[in-house]
């Protein structure tokens, strides 16, 4: 659940955080009147706020959902007055999700009334859009005096059932959609060890094997093989040190 509006201070933030379940992220309000946006996920999910900079013209707050694909979910929320510098903030912060994630979704109070073809902050807001290849999702009224406010706003992320529906707490009203994902539970994390060999580490070992007695000190034939083995792994260990990989993979069925 994406809230803005929430208009939450330090001092009365309890009362929000209270009001909700345990995997709950506010954004606080210090010093100023009204914004404030939070979110609220199944503790099926899970889910961390990263940080993606700060801008001047609007408040959001990214969450990384851990899924089957990079998800990043982006709660924003708009100030009525007009700020110069909206679209180009925006356009800095799509750019960083895109360049490092799968998928975006961003809902939010944008206060652009998007539903105007004559209005310039709505025709600008979705030429920014279609620039990156966004798509907004509703085109029902989201506000009492009949404008198109409220967003949902996703690259490739099969938004499906969009409603709009009037719950009576507000001027604004509560935005439905779904959008289907896989969690990560049926994931593993795997380590790989390589040791890498070029030419030029092979060119390396030569010269270390040249100047070095691998056969020095040994009597049987058992230590002469078992010391040599020894040696030479010395030197790969040296040339070619031992490198660890991390990876994620589906765990294989068994049965």
């Amino acid at each position: 659940m994406f809230l803005v509006e929430t208009w939450s201070k330090k001092d009365g933030a309890a009362t929000l955080i209270e009001a909700c379940p345990p995997k709950f992220y506010p954004s606080i309000r210090n010093n100023k009147r009204g914004g404030g946006v939070a979110v609220i996920f199944s503790s099926k999910l899970s889910c961390n706020e990263i940080n993606l900079g700060t801008f001047t013209s609007f408040e959001y707050l990214p969450i990384k959902v851990k899924a089957d694909h990079s998800l990043i979910l982006i709660t924003l929320y708009r100030p009525p007055k007009s700020s110069p510098t909206f679209l180009s903030d925006f356009s800095t912060l799509v750019s960083a999700v895109l360049t490092n994630y799968d998928r975006i979704i961003i809902p939010g109070d944008f206060n652009i009334h998007v539903n105007k073809s004559g209005d310039s902050n709505g025709k600008d807001l979705l030429n920014t859009l279609d620039g990156f290849g966004l798509y907004h999702y509703v085109t029902e009224a989201t506000h009492q005096l009949g404008n198109t406010l409220d967003l949902v706003i996703s690259q490739a992320a099969n938004i499906n059932n969009i409603s709009v529906s009037d719950i009576a707490i507000s001027d604004h009203y509560c935005v439905l959609f779904e959008f289907p994902f896989t969690i990560h539970s049926n994931r593993e994390t795997c380590a790989t060890h390589k040791q890498y060999i070029n030419e030029s580490a092979e060119q390396k070992i030569t010269e270390l094997i040249s100047t070095r007695d691998l056969l020095k000190g040994h009597q049987s034939l058992n230590e002469i093989v078992v010391g040599f083995k020894s040696n030479l792994k010395e030197i790969l260990d040296e040339v070619a040190p031992l490198k660890t990989k991390h990876s994620s993979r589906v765990k294989p069925h068994h049965g």
